[in-house]
């Protein structure tokens, strides 16, 4: 919320810098009152400036959020978190270890009951979609539950296109 209020006085900041820029009096009027008014009454200006610092010094000093995002499992020693790229990963290694599979993305959801996983990925020509999909499926769930211990409700498979592999795979 306070980024959104910074952001909204440096934009308005810059209006009214083009404003005084382009010849317009008004705002540059306002400014000569309004620096003349914290001249006059210096108890107020110290309180303005007081409050200023203190929002200034909340932006440096809030703490602030890991932009990684994790998941997280159990053990015997306590919690384990996994980064979404690790699981990606894992989730990428193990479909590309099925013949036909090209290319693969994944996005996933945390759900109540366990981890939903999407999955966008590219096949072999010649492959028979509803059986190489349902072994991606099968093969993504037992690896990411195997190596994770993360509950996975549900794998969804998405075929954006279909190509050649030698001319697409990578690995």
């Amino acid at each position: 919320m306070l980024a959104y209020a910074l952001g909204l006085t440096l934009i308005l900041g810059a209006l009214w810098i083009l404003a005084m820029a382009t010849g317009w009096e008004l705002p540059y009027v306002i400014l000569a009152q309004g620096l003349e008014w914290l001249k006059s009454n210096p108890w107020e200006s110290i309180i303005v400036a007081a409050v200023l610092l203190l929002l200034g010094l909340l932006l440096f000093v809030r703490p602030r959020r890991s932009s990684v995002r994790t998941f997280q499992t159990s053990s015997k020693g306590g919690n384990v978190r996994i980064s979404q790229d690790a699981l990606q990963e894992i989730i990428a290694r193990s479909a590309m270890a099925l013949p036909g599979v090209l290319h693969v993305k994944s996005n996933l959801r945390e759900r109540e009951t366990g981890l939903q996983i999407m999955v966008s990925c590219q096949f072999e020509q010649g492959e028979r979609i509803p059986i190489t999909s349902e072994e991606l499926q099968a093969k993504v769930k037992a690896d990411v539950e195997l190596y994770t211990g993360i509950m996975v409700t549900e794998v969804k498979v998405l075929v954006l296109s279909l190509d050649k592999a030698h001319l697409t795979r990578v690995r």
